[in-house]
């Protein structure tokens, strides 16, 4: 009985810690999840949005982008960083006011789910 439950630990262990290899597909649809449940604020094109109205936004840029965005670093770099028509960087403001891009915030958080 005991190698069976240390057989179960060492299993149990050992699936754990592995490595998760999201598609690219699954890291855009992480990171679409991380944006959604953001506390902040999203500035675009001179006007703030909800975090849902930017995942929106994004989500309507990547249908209309189609098989030119093929990983999680295209969309982030063609879709979620900037204006398409004034090349503005859009802008994540946390509650304490601190504005940062929203494409290094998202890069962030790709790396730790690639990390993961």
């Amino acid at each position: 009985m005991k190698r069976f439950i240390l057989l179960i630990f060492i299993i149990s262990i050992s699936i754990y810690s592995q490595k998760k290899n999201y598609t690219e597909k699954e890291k855009i649809d992480l990171l679409l999840s991380k944006v959604e449940n953001l506390n902040a604020k999203f500035f675009r094109n001179g006007q703030e949005y909800s975090p849902k109205e930017a995942v929106e936004h994004m989500k309507k840029k990547l249908d209309y982008a189609g098989d030119r965005v093929k990983t999680a670093n295209d969309f982030i770099e063609g879709i979620a960083s900037k204006s398409y028509f004034t090349g503005s960087p859009y802008l994540i403001i946390l509650p304490d006011g601190k504005k940062i891009e929203s494409g290094i915030w998202l890069k962030a958080e790709l790396k730790k789910i690639e990390s993961k």
